[in-house]
């Protein structure tokens, strides 16, 4: 019997609710996220948790990392340990998961009170123990406070990669690379696919921009809330400090908390300056203001699913052009629009007569990025996680680099 196993209760040959069970001579928990968007448009969650755990690790506070952590509540006392800013984001979330989702949340409002109780905080370069396990966070790069879990249990080092970003953005330094583990369990969203260079994506956006404010038009951007806009926030004002920026919706609120943990970005007084440089929306005037003038407007849902976006897409001028700059799920709003050139609101298709462009300006990993993480680590094994086309790398993998790699499914698992 092996004294190391991984059990795969999410993210395994999918995107969305990474949850993966750790037994050393502990039981751990590593991530409890939700699928927002799986079959039929319904939520998807982890499978159950087979045994009494110790701890629960987050990696980071999106939705598919830390979405489900309320429901750990129902019975258990468990404590769960992720960074300040994960906890302060993850509340926000839930919050807002419990507005929109309402009874089809399978946890209450007691539930949720309870985990904001039961966190305990981690720092990045400050190991601790659980039992015999030690347990080191690093910057994932990824969003502010994404965190690289590396366990150590019995000389045995596993690296827990969440979602991370070696590439330095607007937000954040970059990860830096993990040497000589045993195992690494590693995002491979976009293993197969390289990301365009940074700067490139970053000025062909800004031409499109600077061109549809020139013509009089909006420069309307869907963006997820939590690091899509602040990082849209910094670019912009990178490039131009005089274009009117408006920003809208949650990303508002997380946009404070940034800024109150300011540590965990690369240049907080450079944020802060942009940020105060920007106009949030907080009336109806500066919703029609925001409108009414040659502007960028920077907004949530990311894939148009429910907030402002919706509002300003009907309300912007002829001349204004929609710019996606992140992922979109089948069938949502965004990907409707993208590919099909129509939104539906209310039960109805409506067909939005404007542009629509997309960009490449993803917060994870491209192709690169996840062969050097897995090339630093060296690992004797491979746990590709939180990806669709998990079988395909894992062939690569093994055949054209020589490693011992494995796409899971969910319910498998792994002894080491």
């Amino acid at each position: 019997m092996s004294d190391i196993s991984i059990h795969c209760l999410g993210a395994s040959q999918e995107v969305g609710r990474s949850a993966f069970l750790l037994k050393t001579d502990k039981c751990l928990l590593l991530d409890y996220g939700i699928k927002i968007f799986g079959k039929d448009g319904k939520a998807e969650y982890p499978l159950t948790i087979p045994e009494k755990l110790d701890a629960a690790l987050i990696s980071h506070a999106h939705m598919d990392h830390v979405g489900f952590v309320p429901y750990l509540y129902n019975s258990s006392n468990v404590r769960w340990y992720a960074t300040p800013p994960t906890i302060d984001l993850a509340e926000l979330l839930w919050k807002d998961s419990m507005k929109i989702m309402g009874a089809e949340l399978p946890y209450s409002f007691a539930q949720y009170k309870k985990a904001l109780n039961m966190w305990n905080p981690i720092h990045y370069g400050q190991p601790f123990a659980m039992g015999e396990t030690q347990v080191l966070a690093s910057d994932a790069g990824h969003i502010s406070g994404s965190a690289i879990l590396e366990l150590t249990y019995k000389k045995k080092k596993i690296v827990y990669s969440g979602d991370y970003k070696m590439e330095e953005t607007r937000m954040h330094a970059g990860a830096k690379p993990v040497e000589d583990a045993d195992a690494v369990i590693v995002d491979c969203t976009y293993a197969l696919k390289e990301h365009p260079d940074r700067k490139t994506a970053e000025r062909l956006l800004m031409d499109e921009i600077e061109e549809t404010i020139s013509e009089g038009g909006t420069a309307l951007l869907p963006a997820f809330s939590l690091g899509r806009t602040q990082e849209l926030i910094s670019l912009v004002r990178a490039y131009n400090d005089e274009i009117p920026v408006f920003v809208d919706g949650m990303g508002k609120a997380i946009t404070d908390i940034y800024i109150k943990h300011g540590k965990y970005m690369k240049d907080v007084n450079t944020f802060r300056k942009n940020v105060k440089d920007v106009t949030m929306v907080r009336s109806p005037f500066d919703k029609k203001r925001a409108t009414s003038e040659p502007a960028v407007i920077i907004t949530s849902a990311g894939m148009v699913e429910g907030g402002p976006v919706l509002g300003y897409l009907m309300n912007v001028n002829s001349d204004s052009k929609v710019m996606f700059t992140g992922y979109t799920v089948e069938g949502t709003n965004g990907w409707k629009l993208i590919n099909e050139g129509y939104v539906t609101i209310n039960g109805q298709d409506l067909e939005v007569d404007l542009p629509v462009s997309k960009h490449d300006l993803s917060a994870h990993a491209g192709r690169s990025d996840v062969l050097n993480f897995i090339k630093h680590a060296n690992p004797s094994k491979v746990i590709i996680v939180h990806t669709d086309s998990g079988k395909e790398f894992e062939r690569e993998l093994k055949e054209d680099f020589g490693y011992d790699a494995v796409a899971p499914k969910v319910g498998d698992k792994i002894e080491l």
